[in-house]
C-alpha cells in the first residue's frame, strides 16, 4: 500500500536531508534552497529514514504517526569497546539450569530481533517461541524419528543412491558426516538424553513466508544475530541450532508440532536458557585474513 507523505511548508528548512537519505527517491529538490517534493510515493519502503532525519518534523508520514519516531537516548549508546567486549564474550551454552526463561526476556529478545536490517525493509521475520515443556520433548522425539527414518532409508542401496542428490548434499559428505551425527542423535534419543535441545527451557524459531526476491533467510539471520546478542546482554545463553532448522524445512511433523504457518520456512533457530557456568574468561580468535584495496 502506498503511504501517505506530506510535508509541513512552514517547518521545512529546505536543508534536502530527506532527498539525501531516501534510498528510493521518493524526493526531490528542485533547486538548492527549494522545499523538496515527494515526486515518487509509490517507491517508498516505509523505512522511516526521512522522518527520522529531518531537523524540524516537517515530514507526515502515514506509516509513522506522532510517537513512532522517538529521539535518540545518547546517554544509552554503548562505546567501541563495549561492543566488542559484548561481542568477544558471547559464547554458545549448551549446559542450562533448569529454570525457565521469564516472557519479559522473551520479549526483549524479540524486541533486538525486529530492529535487525531486511531487504527493502520488508521485515519478513517472524517468530515461534516454545516454552512449554511436553511440546520441546515432543520436538526432540520428532528430530529423533526424522534421522531413524533417514537412516533407514540409507539401508537401501537405491536410495543411498538417491538422498544425496534430494538433499543436493555429496554423497561422501552423507556417508562421512551426516550419516554419524544422525545416528548419535538416535542413540541419545533412545538413552533418554537431548542432543537437540539439551533440555534448554526455550526455543525460538525464526520463520517467514516464501517469497521471490525478499531474501528471507539472510533477514532472519541478522534478527537472529541480533536476537543472540540480546541473549547475551540478558545474562542468558543460546546457541544456534542450524540442525534444527533444517529438520523443520524438511519434516511436516516438526512443522505441525509448532505450528508453522503454510507456505513458511524456518530459517533460523535458537535455543535459549539460563547457563549453569558462567565464562570468566574469552578466548582468542584466528587473526583474520583481509585484503586491502
Amino acid at each position: 500500500m502506498t503511504p501517505t507523505i506530506t510535508r509541513d511548508a512552514d517547518l521545512c528548512i529546505k536543508c534536502g536531508t530527506c532527498v539525501l537519505t531516501c534510498t528510493k527517491s521518493v524526493y526531490a529538490q528542485e533547486t538548492k534552497g527549494s522545499i523538496p517534493e515527494v515526486i515518487n510515493p509509490g517507491s517508498c519502503i516505509s523505512d522511516g529514514y526521512c522522518v527520522a532525519i529531518c531537523p524540524k518534523n516537517a515530514i507526515v508520514h502515514s506509516e509513522f504517526p506522532e510517537g513512532y519516531v522517538k529521539p535518540v537516548d545518547a546517554e544509552n549508546m554503548p562505546s567501541s569497546e563495549e561492543v566488542l567486549e559484548l561481542l568477544r564474550t558471547r559464547r554458545s551454552i549448551r549446559v542450562f539450569k533448569d529454570k525457565p526463561v521469564e516472557r519479559q526476556l522473551i520479549e526483549g529478545i524479540i524486541e533486538a530481533a525486529r530492529f535487525a536490517p531486511s531487504q527493502d525493509n520488508l521485515q519478513t521475520t517472524e517468530f515461534i517461541v516454545v516454552q512449554d515443556k511436553e511440546l520441546l520433548e515432543k520436538i526432540v522425539q520428532a528430530v529423533g524419528n526424522f534421522c531413524a527414518d533417514f537412516l533407514a532409508k540409507l539401508r537401501n542401496p537405491l536410495m543411498r543412491r538417491i538422498l544425496p542428490i534430494a538433499m543436493r548434499v555429496p554423497a561422501q559428505v552423507v556417508a562421512e558426516f551426516v550419516r554419524p551425527h544422525f545416528e548419535h542423535y538416535v542413540a541419545e534419543i533412545q538413552r533418554g538424553r537431548d542432543p537437540v535441545l539439551h533440555n534448554a527451557p526455550s526455543l525460538i524459531l525464526f520463520h517467514a513466508e516464501e517469497r521471490p526476491m525478499a531474501l528471507a533467510d539472510i533477514n532472519a539471520s541478522f534478527a537472529l544475530h541480533n536476537a543472540a546478542l540480546m541473549i547475551h546482554a540478558q545474562g542468558l545463553g543460546s546457541f544456534y541450532s542450524g540442525f534444527l532448522a533444517e529438520v523443520c524445512r524438511r519434516d511436516k511433523s516438526v512443522q505441525q508440532l509448532v505450528k508453522l504457518p503454510e507456505n513458511h520456512k524456518v530459517y533460523g533457530a535458537l535455543v535459549i536458557g539460563y547457563p549453569r557456568f558462567e565464562f570468566k574468561k574469552w578466548p582468542e580468535r584466528k587473526t583474520p585474513k583481509i585484503t586491502w584495496l
